[in-house]
């Protein structure tokens, strides 16, 4: 009886031993399997197409250069009754803008127009930049005994090595017409890069 029980405890303790190793085998990790090599081309087939090269984007475009302002107090009378002050010309890269204060005084009548006719800036090329007429005031009136603050827009741009431009207001009028006289201002620019 106590043959058959040590040999029962013997192949309980072989058994246990068994689970043993079996379990401490499995704790480690499996040897990672060898990548298949790749396949050879067949003879005669293409070669695999490289990967297309890095293209850099391209660069951002320059950013427009700043407008370039000149300060000034420029003064043209018309016997009408007109006083046309220009505070400044800002010469941008589309347009060309003044400051201007307009008076008009007449006892004769109500008010007067500033785009009567052809109002414009001239180079001295003889190039013309043409009055761009704000939607709301397209002839630019000004009542009699008013005065007009604001900015004139003219389309285009003033060459840098402009050195003077000249403000036309009412093209072909004469000075003392009420309707829109005719005034011409000179206007001294500055050389770019000038002091």
């Amino acid at each position: 009886m106590s043959e058959e029980r040590s040999v029962r405890s013997a192949a309980v303790l072989a058994a246990c031993a068994l689970a043993l190793a079996a379990c401490g085998e499995s704790a480690q990790p499996p040897a990672p399997a060898a990548a298949p090599p790749a396949p050879a081309p067949a003879a005669g087939a293409p070669a695999p197409a490289a990967p297309p090269p890095v293209v850099a984007a391209p660069a951002p475009a320059a950013a427009p250069a700043a407008p370039r302002q000149v300060p000034m107090s420029v003064q043209g009378t018309a016997s009408a009754g007109l006083t046309v002050r220009v505070k400044s010309v800002e010469m941008g890269e589309d347009a060309t803008i003044l400051d201007i204060s307009a008076s008009f005084e007449n006892r004769r009548t109500n008010f007067t127009n500033l785009a009567e006719s052809e109002t414009y800036l001239a180079d001295s090329a003889g190039n013309r930049l043409m009055l761009k007429r704000p939607p709301d005031n397209r002839y630019l009136r000004i009542m009699s005994g008013d005065t007009m603050q604001g900015r004139l827009v003219f389309l285009g741009s003033v060459p840098p090595s402009e050195t003077q431009l000249r403000l036309v207001i009412n093209d072909g009028m004469p000075p003392d017409s009420t309707a829109g006289p005719g005034l011409a201002i000179a206007l001294p620019l500055k050389p770019a890069g000038g002091s």
